[in-house]
């Protein structure tokens, strides 16, 4: 593979996670949270393991496969059910922007592990993105009762955005560490499919037999995010590592347009400020952040 076919897959696949949480929405509004999940990663789990079958089959390290893939299972389940539990579709734009503090918390593990070197603007950069995040959740930011009220709305589904991000920032520091060029999302993509079905089974939710454009709607939402992990890993490999990086840091402003257009919802402008510091302070992070070659 080329290195601009590898850098073109993995441009599509952050424009394909930046129209994922809008498409999970409409899906889970008419056949529930869980209910509506498991069908969309069965779908995904079907469209991996058939593009990477033999990878199914690999012995996996065993740190990487307890560790990493538990992160992985539980980010997937926790991130994907608060955006199926959110009450409207602006609540969901909020939760999408908690779920996308993940790089600079990522960056913040890897400094405290070690992994990387800050300079003092790569702290600005953290403390940016919160601010951000928190202009998001309250527009009077300094409002600390107004903050309070807008999480005891709907308080589970804000803990699992929330929860999902940190988990995910632990799969992208351990990952490295532990996989040995080892590839386990074919399996975490299937255990991920049999966690969201269990928990539906554990739950109060009944069937709900999907119409048929909302089943060519899973078909298409599964299939899109399973060949979006399929292509980052490729991208990962192959292509311009710099680029793609520097790319996913503009996913969180994406992921706003996309899912304002398809959700068909006009947030505020103190939501779009927000979402521009969660991405800056992001890239502010990685710009003044050094790899720790002492390793």
């Amino acid at each position: 593979m080329t290195r601009s076919k590898a850098n073109f897959i993995g441009i599509t696949s952050i424009m394909i996670w930046a129209c994922m949480v809008s498409g999970v929405k409409m899906i889970t509004e008419q056949l529930g949270a869980i209910l509506g999940v498991a069908l969309i990663y069965s779908i995904s789990a079907l469209c991996v393991a058939f593009i990477d079958k033999k990878y199914l089959w690999q012995t996996l390290p065993r740190r990487y496969l307890l560790i990493c893939g538990s992160c992985f299972v539980l980010y997937e389940v926790l991130f994907l059910c608060s955006i199926g539990l959110s009450k409207t579709r602006e609540e969901t734009l909020i939760l999408a922007m908690i779920n996308y503090l993940w790089p600079c918390f990522t960056l913040f593990l890897s400094y405290l592990l070690g992994q990387l070197n800050f300079k003092a603007p790569a702290f600005a950069g953290l403390i940016l993105s919160i601010l951000g995040l928190l202009l998001i959740v309250n527009p009077s930011i300094v409002s600390a009762e107004g903050f309070i009220q807008t999480l005891s709305n709907n308080p589970l589904a804000y803990t699992l955005a929330f929860c999902g991000a940190i988990l995910w920032s632990l799969y992208c520091v351990f990952t490295p560490r532990y996989a040995q060029g080892k590839n386990g999302i074919a399996l975490f993509f299937c255990l991920t499919s049999v966690a969201l079905w269990l928990l539906f089974c554990l739950s109060d939710q009944a069937w709900q037999t999907p119409s048929v454009s909302m089943s060519l709607m899973i078909i298409v939402v599964g299939a899109l995010v399973g060949i979006a992990y399929k292509n980052w890993n490729q991208s990962l490999q192959f292509g311009n590592i710099q680029l793609l990086l520097l790319a996913s840091y503009f996913t969180p402003i994406l992921s706003s347009l996309m899912s304002s257009l398809i959700l068909h919802t006009l947030p505020s402008w103190s939501f779009w400020l927000g979402t521009l510091g969660v991405s800056f302070g992001a890239m502010l992070s990685w710009k003044f952040s050094t790899s720790n070659k002492t390793l």
